[in-house]
């Protein structure tokens, strides 16, 4: 049990250093030897615990979520209409994705994709945080999908069954939302603070206005 808890404080370590860092510089500017030094580890400690740098990386950037979770849960156990929320939702989304479109759409659309799910279950065992107490099972199966479709049709069919748009609806909206944030997050990663606030209010304008239709 010692050793267990050693090795998962090693890994926590390693993540905490290549978050840091992340703050600070693009993920293609990171290295092993780097990370390692800064961890005060060896470099074959780093491959003991991760399957190599682009899996920590990914991992680390988990953490970059964190306060939009956090939020979300908070938006879900709200009194809020369940439309609203939906849409709040996006917008809570957008505003820590164009705070860093690097990572956010490395994670959700980019390269980092197809590892999203198991590095969400890496983080998240290391660092638990605290979810819905509403919609609990909802929350986690949302967090735990890395398809962007797939997560927003699970939120509009919950506005399907309450009778608050039909089907073809739901449907629609779960492809056009996503690939709205998705063009404009990855336009946004060219640009410097102010361009990609502008951007964000952008983003947020054409989803409310993709969502005028429902009453």
């Amino acid at each position: 049990m010692a050793a267990y808890s050693k090795g998962n404080e090693t890994k926590k370590r390693f993540i905490l250093v290549t978050y840091r860092m992340l703050c600070e510089k693009d993920a293609s500017e990171l290295t092993v030897r780097e990370i390692a030094r800064e961890s005060g580890c060896s470099a074959a400690a780093l491959y003991k615990h991760f399957d190599g740098l682009e899996y920590l990386i990914t991992v680390a950037s988990v953490r970059f979520l964190d306060e939009y979770m956090l939020g979300y849960a908070e938006l879900l156990d709200s009194d809020e209409d369940f439309l609203e929320i939906y849409i709040r939702g996006w917008e809570l989304f957008n505003h820590y994705a164009f705070e860093r479109p690097d990572i956010y759409y490395r994670l959700f659309w980019g390269k980092d994709n197809c590892i999203f799910s198991i590095a969400f279950q890496d983080y998240f065992e290391l660092f638990p945080i605290r979810g819905s107490e509403k919609y609990t099972a909802y929350y986690y199966t949302l967090l735990f999908n890395d398809n962007m479709q797939e997560r927003d049709a699970l939120v509009l069919r919950r506005l399907e069954n309450m009778g608050r748009m039909s089907g073809e609806d739901a449907l629609y909206f779960s492809y056009t939302n996503p690939l709205i944030v998705k063009g404009v997050l990855e336009e946004s990663i060219e640009y410097d603070a102010s361009g990609r606030k502008k951007l964000e209010t952008l983003c947020n304008q054409l989803l409310r206005k993709n969502m005028e239709k429902i009453p």
